[in-house]
């Protein structure tokens, strides 16, 4: 047995080194083909034929997930013309892309293509206007004043001859400041002139047909909830959902560690979530009305913490009623005629009994710094005690019947 659990071991070792090989191998290929040079030629194919005659070329895997093709004008049947010659493919990517609104990475031994930020603020598909302006703006230059003259009429000229984009702005705050700021990167493509911008202020842009719209960011995070999506959650983790929603609509989720601890297990490990053609807002507040969470809007995403109703649930019960350190010490007549004296602790009084006590205790001090004072010699040495004869003997307190006190 020992023998078998050893070869088993050593077996499984061998395989991972092997897959760890394999993996490097892989990905070292994947970079000589991109650096080797290709020629194509395509006129009109859709997206999904262009990385298929790509991949058969050059054997690089491309990766174009649904979450790419929903912002794409057409989907998977936008259309794509382009001409490669004896480029390589890491040089003729980019430029092959950016038409799109798209750009790419390369992870292990495929090629990512994904929305660029532009491309993504949209938050639904583009137009192939919107396509166009997004390339005016990412491959035409804007030059300093002192060199290209006013920079709005740059912009302007940018954007179209004929019809130039016009800029709006939906944000509060200094423009001047701003457009004053943004010059300072100049010369520079009207992408990052946009970006600076907004550096510094709560703002942010994106292109509405032939409008470049400046807003506020909270602005834009309300707008990204507004993405329409399809969900079928049956049993899934909440974490894993508002995961999920979050990357959708290209939102940063903030919570506090135990938020979701103050649900049941159930509704934390076992949530189902299933709707056609919502909005992510719908969405969370869907699940909301469930979880008893509350989904707030932040300048970067989304705040996740505890409804009152859901807070008040897990609140800790109230502690009961905290007892004072004292004794009462009362005289009990026994059946011979003698007293007996009976200690009590406050955790055997009753209520009324304790409050009764409580609200002598201002008078009794006041007594007692009286006697002080008029018992204590003019210069008092330090750590006299005062005799007990000069203290008022005991408090006085109701007394509840001796047959509801314990017996000694």
């Amino acid at each position: 047995m020992k023998q078998s659990a050893a070869l088993a071991a050593c077996l499984a070792a061998v395989l991972l080194v092997a897959s760890a090989g394999y993996a490097q191998r892989g990905a070292v290929s994947v970079q000589q083909a991109m650096d080797k040079p290709i020629s194509l030629s395509v006129t009109d194919s859709t997206v999904g034929e262009v990385f298929k005659r790509l991949t058969d070329l050059t054997g690089v895997r491309f990766i174009l997930g649904d979450e790419t093709l929903e912002y794409l004008p057409y989907g998977d049947q936008t259309r794509l013309a382009m001409k490669l010659d004896n480029i390589t493919l890491r040089k003729a990517l980019t430029p092959m892309l950016a038409p799109q609104g798209l750009q790419w990475i390369l992870e292990d031994d495929a090629v990512r293509v994904f929305p660029s930020e532009p491309l993504y603020r949209i938050g639904r598909r583009a137009t192939y206007e919107e396509l166009k302006l997004l390339v005016s703006l990412q491959g035409g230059l804007l030059q300093p004043v002192d060199k290209g003259g006013d920079v709005l009429a740059q912009f302007r000229k940018l954007t179209g001859e004929k019809e130039p984009a016009k800029l709006v702005f939906h944000a509060a705050g200094d423009r001047a400041a701003a457009l004053q700021r943004a010059e300072k990167v100049l010369p520079g493509t009207g992408e990052q002139w946009l970006d600076a911008l907004c550096q510094g202020q709560s703002w942010t842009w994106y292109v509405s047909g032939n409008e470049v719209v400046i807003v506020e960011r909270l602005q834009q995070i309300n707008r990204q909830l507004q993405k329409r999506v399809s969900l079928n959650y049956q049993g899934a983790k909440l974490l894993d959902i508002l995961t999920d929603l979050a990357h959708k609509g290209r939102l940063q989720l903030e919570m506090d560690p135990g938020v979701l601890g103050m649900l049941p297990p159930d509704v934390q490990n076992s949530f189902n979530l299933i709707m056609s053609d919502a909005t992510i807002a719908q969405a969370l507040q869907m699940i909301s009305g469930v979880s008893g969470l509350k989904f707030t809007p932040i300048a970067d995403g989304i705040r996740v913490d505890a409804s009152d109703t859901l807070a008040a649930r897990n609140a800790p019960t109230s502690q009961p009623k905290k007892r004072p350190p004292f004794f009462v010490k009362m005289a009990m007549p026994s059946v011979n005629g003698t007293a007996i004296e009976v200690y009590w602790t406050p955790e055997e009084l009753p209520d009324d009994v304790l409050d009764a006590i409580q609200a002598q205790k201002p008078e009794f001090m006041k007594q007692l710094r009286e006697s002080i004072k008029k018992n204590a010699p003019a210069s008092m040495p330090a750590g006299v005690v005062v005799p007990a004869s000069s203290v008022p003997a005991t408090v006085t307190t109701p007394t509840a019947p001796a047959t509801t006190r314990p017996a000694i």
